[in-house]
Parts: structure tokens; C-alpha cells; sequence
């Protein structure tokens, strides 16, 4: 039993340590960093609430997993029911990191000043939430965002 806990545990760590992302809205990525983004004007022509889901990481899985494991090893030596705990487990940490993953957002229909419609989606955490009738600029990358003109 301590064998599937020490594996379970080392599994936890790496997991935890090579899924973890710095690409959040307003972050930027090293390999941009000194490097011009294109941009263009716009006009908000609509604006509606929504929501983001980002991805799960594999943590919450890896630690329910193992959180399973520890209690079903705890209460029994049947295999069996050792496994069902760590899917179990799985399943319930996957769940739980998934609703951690789901930010209020708004879904923005655009018209740039070269007459092209686009629609851009972005978190209204750490942004300025626009209008029908506000002037934007988008900036164009990974991700594309929406920015208040200031002119």
C-alpha cells in the first residue's frame, strides 16, 4: 500500500509542475516580449454576457486520484475497490478543477475601420467591459483582446 502511495504522490507532482500555463489574458508569452502586435481600430456593434471554460490541467484529477486511493487503501486491501476509489477520485478532482476554470466573460461583435466584422470573447476579470457604440482596438495575437481606444 505505501508503494501506491509514494507512486501516486510522485505522479501528483510532476503532473502539478509541467501542466501548469502562464498564458493568461494580459500575461504575456516570453517569445513576444520586445515584439510589435498589430492592432486596428474598431466600433463595438454588440455586446453579450457569456462565459470561458478553460481547459483542466490534470491536477485536480491526479489529486482526487490520489486522495481516492488513500482512502479506499485506508478502508481496504481489495484491489478492486482500491481502483474504484482512484477513478472515483479522478473523476471528482477533474469536476471540482473544472468549475475552479469557469470565468464570467463577454462576446463582442466588432467592426474594424476596414469594414471587417470579427467577434472576440475575453473575461471581463482584469479588462474593461465595452458597449454597443464604444471604440476599441483590437489587438491581434494569441490571445486577441480588445483594448479601450484612448484617442
Amino acid at each position: 500500500m505505501k508503494y501506491i502511495r509514494v507512486v501516486l504522490s510522485i505522479a501528483y507532482v510532476l503532473i502539478i509542475t509541467s501542466c501548469t500555463s502562464t498564458d493568461r489574458i494580459g500575461k504575456y508569452r516570453v517569445e513576444t516580449i520586445g515584439n510589435a502586435r498589430r492592432s486596428i481600430e474598431a466600433l463595438v456593434i454588440s455586446a453579450s454576457q457569456t462565459y470561458i471554460q478553460e481547459q483542466t490541467s490534470g491536477a485536480g484529477a491526479a489529486f482526487g486520484g490520489a486522495t481516492g486511493a488513500g482512502i479506499a487503501s485506508g478502508s481496504s486491501d481489495n484491489a478492486a475497490v482500491i481502483i474504484a476509489g482512484i477513478i472515483g477520485g479522478m473523476i471528482i478532482g477533474d469536476y471540482i478543477e473544472g468549475m475552479d476554470n469557469i470565468h464570467q466573460a463577454t462576446e463582442y461583435v466588432i467592426e474594424t475601420s476596414t469594414s471587417a466584422i470579427f467577434t472576440v470573447a475575453q473575461k471581463n476579470g482584469g479588462n474593461d467591459i465595452f458597449k454597443q457604440g464604444d471604440k476599441v482596438i483590437l489587438v491581434y495575437g494569441y490571445p486577441a483582446r480588445l483594448i479601450r481606444d484612448p484617442r
